[in-house]
């Protein structure tokens, strides 16, 4: 249908077609052909370098092909863009293909023969729910950098504040040496406010390093090293809340993948999520935070002692904008920090905790050995 004169033309979806016998490719393609550009793969090399080459919103695949299963293609397509939408085709009544299906993330799974009106159905749903997967993740980018100058703000008030017992210090001195600059006590004095110069310098200094660091594609990195500078970062707000952290950090934990500044920014989060439940409290207010490797996995688990989360809010803590403080809060905080751990690859969970605090578990995948990654990267050449 064309479109009236001024307004815009209709964009229609792009469907890949995989099926390795011409007879389904055909009849799918005359199916969907008068509402949709339809591409056609034979086998799964085929569909992964049309996929390489131009942008799709839906594939439809059948699971039983040479060599290469229409599974291993959604997996393949979840890899490289999670929102492309994969329907699996099969003429077999397959329990584990369904299972694994549905666990990669296909949209829909039908036998054959399928019904036409059915199948168009679903078709039609698909573009429909990628749009909003991608509506989602705008929303999602937009809730991590809303956050990220919240948090730069926090830094920056962090850092003022600290200046100014050392400033104020160095300001009573120069006014007692004005007073009498003959006192047999000057090279002391000098010597006090050379040293808080000093602070004064080491305290811009780590700021300075937190506004430096800039997002980058995901690297090796050590999270203890990532949890000693948020601690660093965080030390301020920690200190003027007389908030005591104990740490059991593990001396052999493995590097694990990914973006220093986002998972800082996650972690900066549950710190200043876990001061934000436990100001005000009579009862010791303590952070703990755990690491450890499991399988393939490097974990960390951040418990406060605060007053936990109630059982109707634990399945909304990590939902945009939900919050529990009012006006006081965002409800971007622990938005956040699982939108980064999805970035990652990881998880976070609240877990149950033996004390009255929340408890959050992250897990990130483990880095590969660096002989391990020059093997996979050369196993092609």
């Amino acid at each position: 249908m064309r479109s009236g004169q001024g307004e815009e033309p209709e964009v229609r979806a792009q469907i890949l077609v995989v099926d390795d016998e011409n007879g389904p490719r055909q009849a799918l393609r005359m199916l969907l052909k008068e509402d949709y550009d339809v591409a056609m793969a034979s086998d799964v090399p085929m569909a992964l370098a049309l996929l390489d080459q131009q942008s799709f919103d839906l594939v439809i695949t059948d699971v039983r092909m040479p060599r290469q299963t229409g599974v291993d293609l959604l997996r393949e397509v979840k890899l490289r863009d999670p929102d492309i939408q994969v329907i699996i085709l099969t003429g077999y009544g397959q329990l584990e293909s369904a299972m694994k299906a549905v666990e990669f993330g296909a949209f829909a799974y039908m036998e054959k023969p399928f019904d036409n009106d059915h199948l168009l159905h679903q078709v039609h749903a698909a573009p429909d729910k990628r749009n909003r997967e991608l509506e989602r993740r705008k929303l999602e980018q937009l809730a991590l950098e809303a956050n990220r100058f919240d948090l730069v703000g926090r830094v920056v008030s962090g850092m003022l504040h600290d200046l100014g017992t050392p400033l104020s210090v160095i300001g009573s001195h120069i006014e007692l040496l004005q007073i009498d600059p003959d006192k047999s006590d000057v090279d002391g004095r000098l010597n006090i406010m050379h040293a808080q110069v000093n602070h004064c310098s080491d305290i811009v200094r780590s700021t300075m390093n937190f506004l430096r660091h800039h997002s980058q594609k995901p690297a090796p990195l050590n999270l203890n090293d990532v949890i000693q500078t948020c601690l660093d970062v965080g030390r301020p707000l920690l200190r003027r809340q007389h908030v005591e952290v104990g740490e059991e950090l593990d001396p052999d934990l493995p590097s694990c993948l990914g973006d220093f500044v986002l998972i800082r920014q996650a972690i900066l989060n549950l710190l200043t999520n876990a001061c934000q439940a436990m100001q005000g409290q009579t009862e010791p207010q303590e952070i703990y935070i755990r690491t450890w490797s499991d399988g393939d996995q490097v974990c960390m688990s951040f418990a406060d002692s605060g007053p936990g989360i109630p059982p109707e809010n634990r399945r909304k803590v990590f939902d945009t904008f939900f919050s529990t403080k009012g006006k006081g809060g965002t409800g971007l905080g622990l938005a956040v920090v699982r939108n980064v751990m999805r970035q990652h690859g990881g998880d976070v969970t609240l877990a149950d905790s033996p004390y009255r605090g929340a408890l959050f578990v992250l897990t990130f995948p483990m880095a590969k050995p660096t002989a391990q990654v020059e093997e996979s990267d050369t196993a092609g050449d």
